[in-house]
């Protein structure tokens, strides 16, 4: 899914009712970058820990333990370098659960 307007679409790696961690390759590095919707929040952005994710979420063993994590209240979506979810970007996320429901997408 592409959000904002970006060239590259996001994989999201899991989910529940409240949060998407979704990640994408950056190729340049060999490596990839991802990002944590937080809808009631309604930002995305990086998680709030100072040395950044326990665990590789582009495996969704790592994004599933990421994920129990932001629920259990240990981690949260970063306050200063998030950004506001538009509405194009919560339609495409409600697009890809919608896939999920479907059994066609991740």
């Amino acid at each position: 899914m592409r959000l904002n307007g970006e060239r590259q679409r996001y994989t999201v790696q899991a989910r529940n009712e409240r949060f998407v961690i979704m990640t994408k390759p950056f190729n340049a590095k060999r490596t990839y970058l991802y990002t944590i919707a937080d809808l009631d929040r309604g930002v995305r952005g990086p998680c709030n820990k100072i040395f950044g994710l326990p665990c590789d979420v582009n495996m969704p063993e790592g994004a599933t333990k990421v994920l129990r994590e932001l629920e259990a209240g240990e981690m949260e979506v970063s306050f200063r370098r998030c950004v506001d979810l538009t509405p194009a970007d919560r339609e495409a996320i409600e697009a890809s659960s919608q896939n999920d429901r479907r059994g066609c997408g991740v």
